[in-house]
């Protein structure tokens, strides 16, 4: 999940900005206020809306995963992976059985 930086556009893994609020606390609601590594900007990050964006994420990343042919071509093999990876690590938070399926087939049929 991915935050930026509203003072200087800094854009990265909102694991990267330090926590200054933990989650659940009566000041931040249902978000976190984190640290700007680059600039110390505080900014709130709010798990609900990112949720709601990685969801269109997990979709587009499966259609380009779908599309690619079983190839050699190192360049589509290396596209194929990491998105695979990334996918894998949005599934930990989604635990979604069908996307787990498909990315165990999608793999065993471009590597395998």
């Amino acid at each position: 999940m991915e935050l930026t930086c509203h003072k200087c556009g800094f854009n990265a893994n909102y694991l990267e900005f330090p926590y200054l609020c933990m989650n659940g606390c009566p000041a931040c609601g249902e978000s976190d206020l984190r640290r700007c590594p680059q600039c110390g900007a505080e900014c709130v990050f709010s798990r609900a809306e990112s949720l709601e964006n990685e969801q269109g994420q997990m979709k587009e990343l499966s259609m380009r995963l779908a599309r690619i042919p079983k190839t050699r071509d190192p360049t589509l093999l290396a596209e194929a992976k990491a998105i695979i990876v990334q996918l894998r690590e949005m599934n930990i938070r989604w635990n979604i059985k069908e996307l787990h399926c498909f990315l165990n087939v999608r793999q065993k049929e471009l590597f395998f």
